[in-house]
């Protein structure tokens, strides 16, 4: 049977939507659109908005030369700011522009990186994030090359800044010397919550933060309470008398509880203790709350009361949902962006008394006429009796009773999970490889939300145990139901998912192929090169320098000598989530031991890789690795 191959070029040029924001009435939805990827120095965004009941779409800002997004209503729906580099590519400001269209109005004149922008509910203020760009002086050194950098020294910190609308009088409203993680605006629009930390780094969010609250006008911060961790989501209760807030369970970095506290002060209440999925986007929802969540391969949501009550809501929704979720003034009708493995993203809508949500954009048809594999969910069986899910991806065009080249692909993480989504982009690679022939395993192993806590916590000091067997228990279950060939399976995965592609090939010789991509191998010099060193201890009991030993028995270099699978490892050269030495580590080891390796990296990217051409090149090499190794 000729298979249709799902284009590379298509999936490296399409555009996606995020943070759908509905109109105080409920009836407009005004969202972001992107290009995947980037062909220039910069990115490029447009707003659109559409009906929330239903008609096409159009384009409210921009042409493609510059990056408008972040879209918020005002309370009265009369305007919609966002935040835009039209003056100034790269430098994102603050404007405004009626809701029918018309002139964009600058409503912050400093140079620098706003984001994050909230109007004030009686509408008369946005407040928002800002970052200082370089100084004369920064910029002057730099052009005389007389610029050696300190290590976790001279911070840009992000602050809270407030605008009036109409007069566009400025001013900072968080204290100095503190990194502003996120902020929610009172009812009353005289105060704001603050979540912050010492240092402008990411490391700040795994260690101690403070939520307080400042005035408007000015003033010193009320501190509230301290915790580890960030508060995410901040809302506040309608009475002004409580903060909601969702915040890590225990030891987990993704696995989040709702909580509230007083906003006087005082010690935060667990509002959700006994919920066995992952909180994902906390919102308001007239006087209540509204909880996005995930509950193993699909999305769920809740209302949720401030006294706890939780219940479920638009039971129909399947698929993956991600955040945000707005809902309208009265709430009584939301919007989100929601996916499944045969429909990419796009934008939809929903009353909150209904069963499910509607789809009111179609914005790449084109990708859903490609080649793609049907998917289904599976669970098996691992050892000790654990139960484990997951999702399949059949080959395009699966024949009942053929055996298949089989490719698993691991999640990032680890504390995260595969869901009913579209699987094709530059680090999601499952329909890539389904329009090829292959099937593909997305498994959630141990350490996965949307289990319970207990599932994900445990991968405590156990980290690649526990869930590679789970991993090669589906692989068996795979062969076991006729479906994978097991003379033809390969392991791929990005970040974490990268680790575990590595490590697995260092633990069994089953695998034909691996893909690495942009995975510690070496969890001790990970732990120091990384921008998250301490996101390690919610795995490990200690610190690699007070404890070396646990780290390096589960790093994939302590045991590469066992390798003999074909390995490809692809990173960019610019990461500081994991650092490029960490593919540069196995690549010289697997090199030195002379099994087929390869080491791509890519100029000017990070964790995320961006460039088109980049993506494209990736896809190739990912795609042609595999079909190397793996093909008839």
């Amino acid at each position: 049977m000729q298979r249709k191959l799902l284009a590379l070029d298509l999936l490296t040029s399409h555009s996606r939507p995020s943070d759908p924001q509905i109109s105080p009435e409920g009836d407009r939805i005004a969202f972001t659109l992107a290009p995947v990827s980037r062909e220039g120095e910069h990115p490029a965004a447009a707003i659109w908005v559409v009906e929330a009941g239903g008609g096409e779409a159009r384009q409210f800002t921009g042409g493609g030369e510059w990056y408008d997004a972040a879209p918020r209503w005002s309370p009265d729906g009369a305007r919609l700011a966002f935040i835009s580099d039209r003056g100034r590519r790269g430098e994102r400001t603050l404007y405004a522009m009626p809701a029918g269209g018309g002139e964009a109005l600058r409503l912050f004149e400093r140079r620098g990186k706003v984001s994050e922008p909230a109007w004030s509910p009686d509408g008369r203020y946005l407040a928002f994030l800002y970052t200082d760009p370089e100084t004369e002086e920064e910029k002057r050194r730099k052009e005389e090359r007389d610029d050696a950098r300190v290590r976790d020294a001279d911070y840009k910190y992000t602050r809270l800044w407030v605008v009036d609308a109409e007069s566009r009088a400025a001013s900072p409203v968080s204290p100095e010397g503190r990194q502003v993680w996120g902020y929610a605006w009172a009812p009353d629009s005289e105060r704001l919550a603050i979540n912050t930390s010492p240092a402008p780094l990411a490391n700040g969010l795994f260690e101690e933060t403070e939520v307080s609250v400042v005035p408007r006008s000015g003033g010193g911060p009320e501190p509230v309470f301290r915790l580890v961790g960030a508060a995410r989501d901040l809302v506040w209760s309608p009475d002004g008398r409580y903060l909601a807030y969702r915040a890590r369970a225990g030891r987990v970095v993704n696995g989040d509880y709702v909580h509230r506290v007083p906003a006087g002060g005082g010690d935060p209440e667990c509002l959700t203790p006994d919920y066995r999925g992952t909180g994902a986007h906390l919102s308001r929802l007239g006087d209540s709350l509204l909880l996005l969540a995930h509950e193993g391969l699909h999305a769920a949501f809740y209302r949720l009361g401030w006294d706890g009550r939780m219940e479920r809501m638009l039971k129909g929704v399947r698929g993956k949902v991600v955040a945000p979720v707005t809902a309208d003034r009265e709430g009584k009708r939301i919007a989100a962006i929601r996916q499944d493995a045969a429909h990419p993203p796009d934008v939809y809508a929903g009353g909150i008394g209904g069963s499910g949500l509607l789809r009111r954009t179609r914005l790449n048809p084109e990708l859903e006429a490609a080649g793609l594999g049907a998917a289904e969910p599976v669970r098996w069986e691992s050892d000790a009796g654990v139960e484990v899910e997951g999702l399949l991806v059949q080959p395009a065009g699966y024949e009942e009773g053929r055996r298949y080249p089989l490719v698993v692909q691991a999640h990032g993480g680890p504390n995260w999970l595969w869901q009913d989504q579209f699987c094709a982009g530059w680090h999601d690679w499952a329909q890539v490889l389904a329009s090829r022939g292959y099937a593909v395993l997305l498994p959630n192993p141990r350490g996965s939300t949307g289990y319970g806590p207990e599932f994900t916590n445990a991968n405590f000091m156990d980290v690649g145990g526990g869930e590679l067997r789970d991993i090669m228990s589906g692989v068996d279950a795979m062969v076991g139901r006729g479906l994978a060939d097991p003379d033809r399976l390969g392991i791929c995965g990005w970040s974490w998912g990268g680790y575990l592609a590595a490590w697995a090939i260092t633990q069994t010789e089953r695998f034909r192929a691996a893909v690495v991509g942009a995975g510690p191998s070496n969890l001790i010099s990970d732990n120091s090169l990384g921008d998250i060193p301490s996101a390690n201890l919610s795995f490990f009991e200690r610190t690699p320098y007070d404890d070396p030993d646990p780290y390096y028995e589960r790093s994939p270099i302590r045991y590469v000598g066992n390798v003999k699978t074909p390995t490809l490892i692809l990173h960019g050269e610019e990461d500081e989530r994991v650092s490029v030495a960490e593919s540069i580590q196995l690549y010289v080891a697997l090199r030195s031991l002379g099994i087929e390796t390869q080491l791509v990296t890519y100029p000017r990217e990070g964790h995320r890789i961006e460039e088109r051409k980049h993506q494209l090149d990736l896809l190739r090499r990912m795609a042609g690795w595999f079909e190397r190794f793996l093909g008839d």
